[in-house]
């Protein structure tokens, strides 16, 4: 006999029913959740946790709502959240929980989450869709309600507006502290700052501060004058620690010493440049005229430009093998060029390391073209235990690729959905709708979910076009063979770095070089493990 046989009367049945609702309660026990950390390293709020208390913090959380969690789900960033789209641990932790990995989030303070009202904006529209199935936090307590939903909008939004203050407040601090002649920055080499945080000689460090723009108006190279300050025990004391350290100049930061024009007096912060000689009894190390000869300058609107590329115009990064290119000598990548002669361009690889023995020379980029050309030639790709390896890395790259597939296209067919159901109600309401005004928001909701609708569909006639490709079986023996056999007579025949870069940089991962030849060499997968032929040096 069912247990609906004595269900007789309407208020059995809503009884039932009610029942089966409150049945329907979510079991935080069986949600997976992850915890977010963060904490910018740029932002002025100090009081902010730091990342350990907020895990202590989080981790009883979920001890004391029976919630584990995986060691792999705690996410850590220190990104500030003033802006949308600029914290990429936090986009993957919400399209894990859209893709159905995780279904809540612990975290310290809905701060932590977001202080930018677009991505607010998201997070309580996934919680509107039951996306995310729960929030919970260590210093807020949040029901999945529509007064929890409400309270959270709220937080979020005095969020933004004290994140908007604070940078008002700040900036503003700064400007009038500019502006009165307080340098509110670590001193400048030469100087300390005394108690009103003006800039003040620094005994001996400003003599030999002097003395090294003196040499640089002589024509000393930066190299002499680093030596003279190097050899000179200029030490600077830490304001922090208190400690006393010694300075080691390098010829960079000399560089950017002799372009700083508050060495004249004038003082640039940001937008704001000011003369400290007229706010206090500021003692310059040169003259202004002696500035603009040291860099060369016409006029004082150039000395207060930002940086200049003093690179040459005819040098320009190449499309070659850029940034998988070492120098032998220290093991650092090299800065790929393209020169450009009489007829034609070359292009070389130069070591930009100023320590290492071959700084500021080149590898000529045929070098390394006749290298990989000869490489092929020798055919290390072509016997059938190579084939076998080819093939089982391709049958594994499949596997991975279509599950990567599948799961883009669940996700892309559940978001489809809800924007279809939401069409569907949207469309129900305009045609019941008599105020102009709110049936203009429903046709602009309207077509924005169409619109949706169409992107969705379109990136899931993407993807299965790409699971289809993905789905082609391998070559076979005799078709991999050819294809390997053909690659020195195309690379030969090549017209440009582009097309020679797709070729070389689909089987070499980077090269390490010396003046004249390939020191050595590392293969992508699935060459890595299908070489039979090893050259270990030289081109040939």
């Amino acid at each position: 006999m069912s247990q609906l046989d004595n269900i007789t009367t309407p208020n059995e049945l809503l009884e039932i029913l009610q029942k089966n609702i409150e049945n329907k309660t979510v079991v935080i026990e069986n949600l997976r959740y992850a915890i977010y950390l963060r904490k910018s390293t740029d932002d002025p709020e100090k009081q902010v946790r730091s990342i350990e208390d907020q895990l202590s913090e989080c981790l009883k959380v979920a001890n004391d709502n029976k919630v584990i969690v995986l060691k792999e789900d705690i996410i850590e960033e220190r990104e500030s959240a003033k802006e949308a789209s600029i914290r990429p641990k936090f986009r993957k932790l919400l399209d894990r929980i859209i893709a159905g990995e995780l279904d809540g989030i612990i975290s310290w303070h809905p701060n932590r989450l977001s202080r930018n009202m677009r991505e607010s904006g998201e997070i309580i529209d996934l919680l509107d869709k039951h996306i995310i199935r729960d929030l919970k936090f260590a210093s807020h307590t949040f029901i999945n309600d529509a007064s929890g939903k409400m309270l959270l909008g709220i937080v979020f939004v005095m969020a933004k507006q004290y994140s908007d203050q604070l940078s008002i407040d700040v900036k503003r601090g700064n400007t009038a502290s500019i502006e009165a002649g307080y340098y509110i920055n670590k001193s400048k080499h030469g100087y300390q700052k005394d108690n009103l945080q003006r800039l003040q000689p620094d005994g001996n460090n400003f003599t030999l501060m002097k003395e090294a723009f003196q040499m640089r108006l002589r024509g000393d190279t930066l190299k002499s004058i680093a030596h003279f300050l190097n050899s000179s025990g200029y030490t600077r004391k830490n304001s922090m620690k208190g400690k006393v350290v010694s300075t080691k100049f390098s010829e960079q930061t000399l560089n950017k010493i002799f372009k700083d024009p508050v060495y004249t007096g004038i003082l640039k912060y940001g937008d704001n440049v000011v003369n400290l000689i007229e706010l206090h009894e500021f003692m310059p190390i040169i003259t202004v005229p002696e500035f603009l000869s040291i860099n060369k300058y016409d006029n004082y609107d150039q000395a207060f430009k930002g940086k200049r590329s003093r690179k040459n115009p005819v040098d320009k990064v190449a499309d070659f093998m850029d940034g998988k290119v070492f120098c032998a000598s220290c093991n650092v990548l090299t800065q790929a060029n393209i020169n450009k002669g009489k007829t034609k361009h070359y292009y070389n690889f130069k070591c930009t390391t100023q320590t290492c023995e071959r700084y500021g020379k080149s590898t000529r980029g045929k070098i390394i073209e006749q290298f990989a050309y000869e490489f092929l030639a020798k055919k290390p790709f072509t016997s059938q235990k190579a084939y076998s390896s080819y093939k089982q890395e391709i049958v594994r790259l499949q596997t991975q690729g279509l599950s990567d597939l599948n799961s883009q296209i669940n996700s892309a067919k559940r978001k489809l959905g809800m924007d279809s159901e939401d069409m569907a109600k949207t469309k129900l309401n305009i045609a019941k709708e008599d105020d102009l005004a709110v049936l203009t928001i429903r046709k602009e909701e309207f077509a924005r979910l169409e619109q949706e609708i169409f992107k969705t569909q379109t990136l899931i006639n993407e993807l299965l076009s790409k699971k289809e490709n993905v789905s082609k079986a391998p070559l076979s023996f005799k078709e991999f063979t050819e294809v390997m056999n053909s690659l020195p007579d195309r690379l030969k025949k090549v017209q440009s770095t582009t097309e020679l870069n797709s070729i070389v940089s689909k089987i070499f991962s980077n090269f390490t070089v010396s003046s004249k030849e390939v020191y050595k060499y590392k293969l992508n997968p699935p060459f890595d493990g299908l070489e039979e032929t090893k050259i270990s040096h030289g081109a040939g």
